[in-house]
């Protein structure tokens, strides 16, 4: 397992001793992170966010999939790597189905994140990023390929299996 680290505005230096980073590239988060932030992480393995937390139908899926392609595109992030589809509790299986057929179309993978509690009446796409806050590390069974563990006043704390590290992170 590799650790990494996620937030919604990310601090002025990237935390020490991670191995990832994850940030988020549109959708309805707050704060999308500006290309001179991504840079700071220089060859930090990462992971970019989607967010939606009320996803309305495949149409929606399919549009905001374009959008985020070409955030995609803007930051530098190559096909052939893991995007993040940040859901928090929404379960929308038309939505999430929309949004991974297009990005699949164009080369990259679909992690769907959400809380333990419902991510997984989500399709699993290319798998599942997992909140479930143990406060301690751990990974699950199945598709899952990352547990977001415990959130903080600063950044949250995940694990990623080594196999979607290595393969699946923007460097």
């Amino acid at each position: 397992m590799r650790s990494m680290w996620d937030a919604a505005n990310p601090p002025a230096h990237p935390p020490s001793g991670f191995d990832a980073a994850a940030g988020y590239v549109g959708g309805d988060t707050p704060h999308v992170w500006t290309i001179d932030e991504w840079q700071r992480l220089g060859q930090l393995p990462k992971l970019p966010i989607w967010v939606q937390d009320h996803p309305r139908d495949a149409q929606h899926g399919q549009a905001e999939a374009f959008a985020a392609l070409s955030r995609l595109y803007h930051i530098g992030c190559p096909r052939g790597h893991a995007v993040a589809l940040d859901l928090e509790m929404a379960v929308n299986p038309g939505y999430v189905n929309a949004f991974h057929k297009v990005m699949s179309w164009a080369g990259f993978h679909v992690w769907v994140y959400g809380s333990r509690s419902v991510v997984m009446r989500n399709p699993a796409c290319d798998g599942y990023w997992v909140a479930d806050y143990t406060h301690v590390a751990h990974s699950l069974p199945g598709p899952v390929r990352a547990v977001q563990w415990t959130d903080g006043p600063v950044f949250d704390q995940s694990v990623v299996r080594w196999w979607s590290w290595r393969r699946r992170l923007w460097r």
